[in-house]
């Protein structure tokens, strides 16, 4: 059974001090991933809100902001400190990751304008954040990227074009239920989408409010049957490497001895077939635990 692991690096704390950490417990597991950057500015001090958050109350926002690891100063990037470069700052650690054999992507430009202004934005401006992503990865790594997964599952019609003009592979940029060749807004673009298929530790733990000995029982009932195309599970550096950590841990061995093979999405993107692929709308909805619209996997559409 195949489960593809996500994980998204947003700030210079996640880059620089979380991701070996998770790196560390990938190889003691013999576990492929993907990990998605976001190269432009670390706003992490301006990631509050109910935008940022998924339906905990303040308490529990503050329980897991403590959990989120050594963020320190990255607390007030953006708003009483500057914002760092990712690009500039993270290009080591992005390399690193790679030279592990571990599929890097990205996340896009700025992580916090995204999510804020995607809904409204225009053709130019989700122009502009794209190029300016694709063009920092390739000057870092020296070849394209190939893969894209948009920030707070939230994208549009300009975004997918975009995607399908700039040459992307495929994009995890939605939450669903198998991969897909999206339509938007009547217009059907030939990049798949390979959505996030479960719910994140934050989701449980935060918004349902699990302890972590049901967290794990509940996303094991949720894989214990086999699925065609298996499973996309998408874990935030931030969030979930810090004191989460064990969790994580304890999660993914048992995910190990239930027979999940970890992948990257990248493999998963390999076992399929584009020309076979089911269209699917595309669509804005609701989402338990979430403030504003998240990019969801719609009704399927007759291929022609």
């Amino acid at each position: 059974m195949l489960l593809a692991l996500k994980i998204e690096v947003d700030s210079l704390a996640a880059a620089r001090d979380i991701t070996p950490r998770l790196v560390t417990l990938l190889q003691g597991l013999d576990a492929n991933a993907s990990f998605f950057f976001n190269l432009g500015p670390d706003r992490s001090g301006q990631a509050d809100g109910p935008l940022f958050q998924v339906g905990e109350t303040r308490k529990q926002i503050r329980r897991n902001r403590a959990l989120g690891g050594p963020r320190g100063a990255g607390r007030l990037y953006g708003r009483w400190l500057p914002a760092p470069q990712l690009h500039k700052a993270v290009a080591s650690a992005i390399q690193v990751i790679q030279q592990a054999g571990y599929e890097t992507g990205l996340r896009g430009w700025d992580r916090v304008n995204w999510i804020k202004r995607i809904t409204t934005a225009d053709e130019a401006w989700v122009r502009n954040e794209l190029t300016a992503a694709l063009h920092a990865y390739e000057h870092l790594l020296g070849q394209p990227a190939q893969a894209i997964a948009l920030p707070g599952w939230r994208t549009g019609r300009h975004a997918l074009r975009l995607e399908q003009q700039l040459g992307l592979h495929y994009g995890s940029d939605c939450r669903g239920s198998s991969p897909f060749l999206p339509v938007v807004d009547g217009e059907p673009i030939r990049v798949p989408q390979l959505p996030t298929t479960l719910p994140t530790l934050a989701e449980l733990t935060g918004a349902n409010e699990m302890d972590d000995l049901a967290t794990v029982d509940q996303l094991l009932a949720l894989t214990a049957s086999p699925t065609p195309a298996g499973h996309v599970f998408t874990l935030n550096a931030d969030a979930d490497g810090g004191k989460r950590l064990p969790l994580l841990q304890r999660l993914l061995a048992a995910w190990r001895e239930q027979g999940q093979q970890f992948a990257s999405l990248a493999q998963l993107h390999a076992t399929l077939d584009i020309n076979k692929l089911p269209w699917h709308s595309l669509e804005q909805s609701s989402w338990p635990g979430y403030s504003g619209m998240l990019a969801v996997q719609g009704p399927a559409f007759p291929r022609g």
